[in-house]
């Protein structure tokens, strides 16, 4: 491939980028403001969310009764994490999954923060009407009293709150213009070059 040909496929790229995160940057801005906010508790990836969530159960059920009641948040928090790893590692590269993947991870902490904060209420309706993992964990370490329950499900709130935020703002850096775009790789490549891969595709 000559070199005219070679940047008329990297400018093509880019271009479709824009068009994925536009409109991506605003659903996802939305639901950040909803879920940040505490106007919904809920969003359209829940239900992809609980398949993760009862998989880590299963995953972990052969490891002791804690790491069964834990496993579904860790499950539905590896997922993003691991899908986000992967679309940064393995070549060639997708920066703008990773993105993605990181508001994702914070839309399920805001999940999770949602069934801590019902540990003591037990009125979330749970599947196949099991036992509740936040009032088993928090009873097992000692943290189901009122405040404590409180402060748990608030501080992670708060930390899901912040993680979308910063995928949001990840995720920015592809709707910007052809020239705004090009400012901002100058300025990673000149100050910091360590993270550029975080908004240019590595190819093979």
């Amino acid at each position: 491939m000559n070199g005219g040909a070679a940047t008329s496929t990297i400018a093509g790229g880019r271009s479709a980028e824009v068009w994925v995160a536009a409109p991506l940057l605003a659903v996802l801005g939305f639901w950040t403001a909803r879920l940040g906010s505490g106007a919904q508790t809920g969003c359209f990836l829940d239900l992809v969310n609980l398949a993760f969530h009862e998989a880590g159960h299963l995953f972990l059920a052969p490891f002791g009764t804690t790491a069964h009641f834990l496993g579904g948040t860790l499950g539905q928090l590896a997922v993003p994490l691991l899908l986000g790893w992967y679309f940064l590692v393995v070549r060639p590269t997708r920066p703008l999954g990773a993105a993605f993947c990181a508001w994702w991870l914070g839309e399920n902490l805001v999940d999770i923060s949602v069934y801590m904060a019902d540990a003591r209420d037990l009125a979330l309706p749970l599947v196949g009407g099991g036992d509740h993992d936040w009032n088993e964990l928090f009873y097992r370490f000692g943290l189901l009293g009122e405040d404590s329950v409180r402060a748990m499900a608030t501080g992670t709130h708060r930390l899901g709150t912040l993680v979308m935020l910063f995928g949001i703002a990840w995720l920015a850096c592809f709707a910007l213009p052809g020239r705004l775009r090009q400012r901002l790789r100058d300025a990673l490549s000149r100050h910091a070059s360590s993270i550029q891969f975080l908004i240019e595709p590595i190819e093979d």
